[in-house]
């Protein structure tokens, strides 16, 4: 079945991808998730035109990413507290 990618899918491909996946991949993981749609020629048309407006939300998804990057980057030491016991091993553990 041909799809076209509206997310990028790991092993398969990007945004605006035209790729043939089996059905079953497409109708019960890809479709409902919204990662594709399956490649018509209406469906074609449609995301052609739409093609910048995704380009540019998968664009401002990326750059949050690397602002939150950054901050994470940017603290120098992360202290977490927990109970242990008297050998110093964690509860639980």
């Amino acid at each position: 079945m041909q799809v076209i990618l509206l997310d990028k899918v790991a092993n398969l491909g990007s945004l605006g991808d035209q790729v043939n996946v089996k059905a079953g991949y497409a109708r019960n993981f890809l479709v409902p998730q919204g990662k594709a749609v399956p490649a018509t020629k209406k469906n074609i048309e449609f995301f052609e035109a739409r093609r910048a407006e995704l380009e540019a939300k998968l664009a401002e998804v990326l750059a949050a990413a690397n602002a939150r990057a950054e901050k994470i980057n940017a603290l120098e030491t992360v202290t977490i507290a927990s109970k242990a016991g008297d050998e110093g091993k964690l509860f639980g553990s």
